[in-house]
């Protein structure tokens, strides 16, 4: 039995002359060491900030453009499909196509016998729309029964937030081109 104590007392000063000299090395962060980190993320938040804004500013632009692509692709399916002009025309809230309205709120497809296709609401905060046809800011875009756009020329419509702006160009033919 004195064999075994002595394995244990011998066994335990080993243990704490090791620990005590772990202790010795590890003391944790000092409050400087601390600071001086903090103020390196800081940095590298306020750097990578603009970068990020400009990110959304571009994936909410790219969002409204894909939105009201899939709305012309779908007038002009439609005005193909059922032999009829099919209207694509700027505000939601009139039973009619108002020509006052803006396209910064929505937009609205309707058959030219005023059959309502789709309305698509768009909130306050979503990048600005603006639709040029021929150097005349327009409200609305009419396609033929033959798939076909009315009026001559390219139309324009240009979406823009902060100092994003894509542009969709819709040919004479109908087609639509994300530029």
């Amino acid at each position: 039995m004195s064999v075994y104590n002595d394995r244990e007392l011998s066994s335990q000063s080993r243990f704490s002359d090791r620990k005590r000299a772990a202790c010795r090395f590890s003391r944790g962060f000092t409050l400087v060491e601390l600071l001086v980190v903090l103020a390196i993320v800081a940095v590298l938040l306020a750097v990578a900030s603009p970068n990020y804004d400009s990110i959304i500013s571009g994936s909410q632009v790219d969002e409204s453009r894909l939105g009201l692509a899939t709305s012309l692709a779908l007038a002009r399916t439609e005005a193909i499909k059922e032999g009829r002009s099919v209207k694509l025309c700027a505000g939601t809230f009139s039973a009619f196509c108002n020509p006052g309205e803006e396209w910064q709120i929505g937009w609205q497809l309707r058959t030219l016998a005023n059959v309502l296709l789709q309305v698509v609401q768009r909130d306050s905060d979503d990048p600005a729309i603006s639709f040029v046809c021929g150097g005349t800011p327009q409200k609305d875009l009419q396609y033929l029964s033959s798939g076909l756009r009315s009026g001559t020329g390219d139309c324009v419509f240009t979406i823009s937030k902060n100092s994003v702006s894509k542009t969709l160009t819709i040919s004479p033919t109908g087609r639509v081109r994300m530029n």
